[in-house]
């Protein structure tokens, strides 16, 4: 090859390795990763029976004296409410409650429970008393009133019967009331 063809050459090359770094300045840049640290922390679930043991105490609503019904009996006629507490303390969540009356033993046939003091609304497995409790809230006491109808309506010898030999049998009853607490949904602002 001529020197001036080696030369040309040359320049050429030196010309493009500067040209490639001239590139490589132009593109390069300053690249940092940071990190940040956040912290939360999970609402508490606390929902509980506040009932000692679980157990859930009937009172009579009206006062029976000893001449026509002795102590902590019902019979027909009779009627009263079960007090449930419900408790939202130690909770950090909104709570929907559920109560529904369950499996009872030895339930005189027309023995009722009803969700209102006016004994209209039956509380049956498909109905229930359905309340809400704000975060921490205080224990709060639902009732559950039951009644026992003095007569029929229309009144029937078989209906007697029926309330006579639950009578003679004088069973024990057992009440199971279910109490179920659900979080409610977080609303945004």
């Amino acid at each position: 090859m001529s020197k001036k063809k080696t030369a040309l050459v040359a320049a050429l090359v030196i010309v493009g390795i500067a040209a490639l770094g001239l590139g490589v300045a132009v593109y390069a840049k300053y690249i940092s990763t940071i990190q940040k640290t956040g912290r939360t922390t999970v609402a508490k679930w606390n929902f509980t029976n506040v009932n000692t043991a679980g157990s859930v105490t009937c009172e009579m609503a009206e006062s029976y004296t000893a001449a026509t019904l002795a102590a902590d009996r019902i019979a027909p006629g009779t009627r009263g409410k079960c007090p449930i507490e419900v408790s939202n303390v130690g909770t950090e969540v909104g709570i929907r409650y559920d109560i529904t009356v369950s499996a009872d033993a030895n339930q005189p046939t027309h023995l009722k429970f009803y969700t209102d003091d006016s004994y209209n609304t039956e509380l049956t497995g498909n109905t229930t008393i359905t309340g809400t409790l704000l975060p921490n809230a205080a224990a709060t006491t639902v009732y559950v009133y039951w009644e026992w109808p003095f007569e029929d309506d229309p009144s029937t010898s078989a209906y007697d019967a029926i309330d006579t030999g639950e009578g003679q049998t004088a069973a024990t009853m057992t009440m199971t009331f279910d109490v179920t607490g659900t979080q409610l949904q977080p609303a945004t602002n």
